[in-house]
C-alpha cells in the first residue's frame, strides 16, 4: 500500500468511525427510552430518498438493527404517524409493517407506541416502541407513556440532526477521497465514478454550505431549505452536471 493510499484510507476510516458512533448515540437514546415507558424495544425509522417507505436506521433489536426491511408510508402505522405527525399508540396492532416487521422479528406486537421525531425543521422520522417489560408486560401503554414517548421524540430531533450533519460531513469526505484516489491513480480505493449517486446528493449541498459560512443565520437556513430542494431536483434530472 503505498503512502497516498495510506492516508486516503486513514480519513475514510475515520469518518466511518465517526458516523457509526453517530448511530450508537440514536440507539443508546432510543434503550434509555425504552427504560423509561418500560417498553421491551424500541427503533427509529426514517424515510427514503422518495419518502415512499420507512427504513431502520437504529434499533435496540439486532435483527432489525440490521436489517434493511423498508415500512410503506402509505397504509402503515408508522407511515400515518410520519406523514400526520400524530403520535398513536395500538393494542394488538393490524398493519402491513407491523406484520413485516414481526415476521422478521419473530415477536408478536401486543403494544406498539408511535411517535413523530419532529422540530420547527420537519419530521425527521418516526420512534416505535413494541411490548412491555418489567411489570407492565400486560398492560398497554398509557396517555402519560406517550406524552414522555412525545418529548423524548423531540430530543431526538436534536440527535438526527447530529447524525445527519456527521452523516453529511463522512460523505462529502468519501467523495473527495474518491477524486484524490483517481488523480493519484491509488489502487484500492473506491473511484468517483463507483459513488456516482453520493456526488449527485452531497455536491451541492456542499458547495452551498461552504458560501453559507460567512451569512447571517437566517440567510445560512434560508440557503439549507433550497439545498434541500435543489438536491431533490437534480437527483431526478439527467442534466445534473457532475
Amino acid at each position: 500500500m503505498s503512502d497516498f493510499a495510506t492516508a486516503l484510507r486513514r480519513i475514510q476510516e475515520h469518518g466511518d468511525s465517526m458516523l457509526t458512533d453517530a448511530a450508537e448515540m440514536l440507539r443508546a437514546l432510543v434503550g434509555d427510552t425504552c427504560k423509561v415507558i418500560s417498553a421491551a424495544e424500541g427503533s427509529i425509522l426514517v424515510p427514503s430518498q422518495d419518502q415512499t417507505e420507512l427504513q431502520f436506521l437504529v434499533s435496540v433489536n439486532p435483527a432489525l438493527d440490521s436489517s434493511d426491511i423498508t415500512v410503506p408510508v402509505d397504509g402503515s402505522i408508522s407511515g400515518y404517524v410520519f406523514s400526520s405527525r400524530q403520535a398513536i399508540a395500538k393494542v394488538r396492532p393490524e398493519s402491513p409493517g407491523v406484520s413485516k416487521v414481526d415476521e422478521l422479528a419473530q415477536l408478536s406486537t401486543e403494544y406498539l407506541l408511535a411517535v413523530p421525531i419532529i422540530d420547527d425543521d420537519g419530521v425527521y422520522g418516526v420512534a416505535t416502541f413494541v411490548n412491555r417489560s418489567g411489570e407492565f408486560l400486560e398492560t398497554p401503554f398509557s396517555a402519560n407513556d406517550l406524552k414522555t414517548a412525545q418529548a423524548f421524540g423531540e430530543i431526538y430531533a436534536t440527535g438526527m440532526k447530529l447524525y445527519r450533519k456527521v452523516e453529511f460531513g463522512s460523505r462529502i469526505a468519501r467523495i473527495e477521497i474518491a477524486e484524490h484516489a483517481g488523480e493519484l491513480d491509488v489502487e484500492g480505493i473506491e473511484k468517483i465514478t463507483e459513488i456516482e449517486d453520493e456526488v449527485r446528493r452531497y455536491r451541492l449541498p456542499s458547495v452551498i454550505a461552504k458560501k453559507a459560512m460567512d451569512l447571517p443565520h437566517r440567510e445560512c437556513e434560508l440557503l439549507a431549505r433550497m439545498a434541500d430542494v435543489l438536491t431533490e431536483y437534480s437527483e431526478e434530472s439527467d442534466e445534473y452536471d457532475l
